[in-house]
């Protein structure tokens, strides 16, 4: 049975590449029929080619599956058999995008991110629309802007520590040589290292708090990206949907003139007021693109509430931090929860 299945992705390797080439077909993917008719002039017949469909199908609910429960490297394998046999299997290249960025946001590494990058502009050829590529894209550029201002932070401190360092030395090295105060030399360089320490574990936690935030508010700005459509849904909506729609939209606009607590605290009844809406469309839309929209914003409300749970362990550190060496860096303050209700 292994090497049946073998053969038949073989064959469909072979199908793509001849696709890539053929003139009839220009620069736009191959559609679904178009790929079933090259391999069946190459030599599949109707029952191997559904038992391809459905192989890939197979993987690409695994893939879904283990991409859920943040099994990303499990989510790779099977998103990649997928399109080994389909390589048009719609979802599965974004499904592949998200799982190298959340790889990715973990080990930062080049190649990581260029497979989620590969990926999610591969989906959005063939859906350009494509919500879930186009927040991998997003995040990604927002993170690598966040990753590379950290290393210039970084790179500006072990210069600055690279003097302090070496005005210790140059300063020890003067005072033993008149005198015979070595101990209090060196208790002065630990006293200078230990400060610079705090610093960087300063700088470090507030950073993260940063790179949390930013992923909170990507988040968020994708559900509310859903919002619009909520409101349309239906094709006649109840007189207190109006009501619903303009204090959303006040309460969009303060949060984007407030920071902080306060900023906090509208989300709060931002979030509250969308559900209200969406218990509206629940009691009065029962058609399929009703159903897919609202599994849609349950979806993106489960992602916000797992940065904002991410967010807040960032900000309990940094806070630590701040109340235990405040009084040394009164440039810190403390920083705001999200409340997790």
């Amino acid at each position: 049975m292994e090497n049946y299945e073998d053969k038949l992705a073989a064959q469909v390797k072979a199908i793509v590449e001849a696709g890539e080439v053929d003139n009839s077909i220009g620069e736009r993917p191959l559609t679904l029929d178009e790929l079933k008719e090259l391999a069946i002039s190459m030599g599949l017949n109707e029952e191997q080619w559904q038992a391809l469909l459905v192989k890939a199908q197979k993987h690409l609910k695994l893939a879904d599956d283990h991409l859920k429960a943040r099994n990303y490297k499990d989510a790779i394998s099977e998103g990649e058999a997928a399109v080994a046999i389909n390589p048009y299997l719609v979802n599965c290249n974004a499904i592949l995008a998200k799982a190298y960025m959340m790889m990715w946001l973990e080990n930062h590494l080049p190649e990581t991110r260029e497979k989620a990058e590969y990926y999610a502009k591969k989906e959005l050829v063939v859906d350009p629309r494509d919500q879930q590529a186009i927040m991998v894209l997003s995040t990604i550029n927002k993170k690598a802007s966040v990753l590379e201002q950290d290393n210039n932070s970084r790179k500006k401190n072990l210069y600055i520590i690279g003097g302090v360092v070496l005005l210790v030395i140059l300063l020890i090295f003067f005072l033993v040589s008149r005198s015979s105060s070595a101990e209090a030399s060196a208790q002065e360089q630990e006293k200078t290292n230990e400060y610079n320490r705090t610093k960087d574990q300063l700088i470090e936690a507030e950073e993260d708090v940063n790179s949390k935030l930013n992923l909170v508010q990507i988040a968020i700005d994708q559900r509310n990206s859903m919002i619009p459509e909520l409101f349309s849904a239906l094709q006649t909506s109840p007189p207190e949907m109006a009501v619903l729609d303009s204090t959303i939209k006040e309460l969009q606009s303060q949060i984007a003139n407030s920071e902080g607590e306060a900023k906090f605290e509208l989300e709060n009844s931002l979030d509250a007021k969308i559900g209200e809406a969406r218990k509206i469309v629940e009691q009065n839309g029962n058609s399929q693109a009703v159903e897919k929209l609202l599994v849609q914003i349950e979806g993106s409300e489960n992602r916000i509430a797992f940065e904002k749970k991410n967010y807040n362990d960032a900000v309990k550190n940094y806070n630590i931090l701040v109340k235990k060496h405040g009084d040394q860096f009164p440039d810190y303050e403390l920083k705001s929860y999200y409340d997790e209700k």
